[in-house]
């Protein structure tokens, strides 16, 4: 049996794609310490897993971290600085064999460095090279205005005086200046298929793409399967972090009320409901959706393109309709564009007119289906948590 620590950036598309993994790693025998926040701690305990605090005020509180993304590169080396030095013991007293870390969660790998045991990366977005960089600007992703652009830099640049910092105080490496931006290391678990990953060919044997983790999720709700009666489903859904915006909600409500079909409509627990107005009759509205039940029923799927989202949607040949609120987004939802799997809409141009137009198309061009369906095969036979499993045994082994 081999123990290992498992660091996780806590927000739920990077959580729930990890926990299955666990649990499969669990089951063939591993100790597996996690690392998140209480928000998380019945679904790390759920997948067999010890859960551990973080015992940090950033990540304690990601709920403003939209606003903050032209900073993140500041943040997350600020946060890997804090951690070691106030965690780094607690971790050394566990007497790992190897180290799982989000991508997101740079301190994990300077865990590892320390504790000179192998470490595995759990990518749950697209890998990120040069290649995929330069995709992603020729395509159109890169920060909405020169105020962004160059306070990114900014704290860019801090973020690697600090890094150097850190590597003198610890007489480590260090993940180095491209490690700080793609976070890679020598077993990269990627949870889509080669087929959806921009650039596939410029990745080598390290980076395993695996495909969605697919796993129930006990989760408390209100929702029941049997109100979905409709042959015609349109699910709607902007996430965990971009769920606070009422005219989006009420966007819906105009496009498809009274529209012979069904919508399911996801708004997080922000939205009060005097404030999102009356609710057309073949609407149902919940803040919390069940999405692995709903998935299979659904017809079209409007989402803001995260990875975990729009993996689950096209692993059931789901067409998206794909409005991004961040840069990652707008990569996920170029990919989706350019393999025919779904279409775009941008956030200012998501009016009713442009969503109702946008799922008509969806629904009537049978060529986005078919596309869908494409890319669905290609993520099923990715090798799924049994393949990353695989693959991390015999790495750290």
């Amino acid at each position: 049996m081999a123990k290992a620590l498992f660091f996780s950036f806590p927000l739920s598309g990077h959580i729930h794609p990890s926990l299955p993994l666990v649990r499969e790693l669990v089951q063939r025998g591993d100790e597996i310490v996690y690392y998140a926040t209480d928000a998380f701690a019945a679904k790390v305990e759920g997948a067999q897993a010890r859960y551990r605090p973080y015992r940090n005020p950033f990540l304690a509180n990601l709920q403003h971290l939209p606003e903050q993304l032209h900073e993140l590169s500041w943040l997350l080396l600020r946060t890997t600085a804090e951690v070691l030095d106030r965690e780094l013991e607690a971790f050394r007293a566990e007497r790992p064999d190897y180290v799982l870390t989000d991508s997101l969660a740079p301190w994990g790998q300077w865990v590892a460095a320390l504790l000179g045991v192998p470490v595995v990366t759990s990518i749950c977005t697209f890998a990120v090279n040069r290649r995929v960089l330069a995709f992603a600007l020729t395509h159109g992703a890169r920060p909405k205005s020169l105020r962004l652009l160059l306070s990114k830099i900014r704290h860019s640049s801090r973020a690697l005086l600090l890094q150097r910092e850190l590597r003198r105080r610890y007489g480590v490496p260090g993940p180095g200046l491209m490690g700080s931006v793609f976070r890679h290391s020598d077993l990269n678990i990627v949870y889509t298929s080669r087929s959806f990953q921009p650039c596939a060919d410029s990745f080598d044997d390290r980076f395993h793409f695996v495909g969605p983790s697919i796993a129930p999720r006990a989760e408390s709700n209100d929702f029941s399967r049997e109100q979905v009666r409709h042959p015609v489903v349109v699910y709607a859904s902007l996430g965990t972090l971009f769920n606070t915006g009422i005219a989006f909600y009420r966007h819906c409500f105009e496009a498809w009320g009274g529209q012979d079909l069904q919508v399911i409509l996801a708004i997080g627990t922000h939205i009060c409901p005097e404030s999102r107005g009356v609710v057309p009759s073949n609407f149902i509205v919940q803040p919390y959706v069940p999405q692995l039940d709903v998935l299979p029923r659904a017809t079209v799927f409007v989402t803001h393109g995260g990875m975990n989202s729009v993996n689950e949607s096209l692993y059931y040949g789901v067409p998206v309709v794909v409005i991004p609120q961040m840069s990652e987004q707008e990569l996920v939802e170029r990919r989706v564009e350019e393999l025919g799997a779904g279409l775009y809409l941008a956030k200012k141009e998501a009016t009713p007119e442009k969503l109702r137009e946008s799922v008509q198309r969806l629904l009537t061009e049978s060529r986005f289906r078919q596309r869908a369906a494409q890319v669905g095969v290609s993520l099923r036979a990715a090798g799924g948590v049994t393949g990353a499993a695989d693959a991390i045994r015999a790495f750290t082994r």
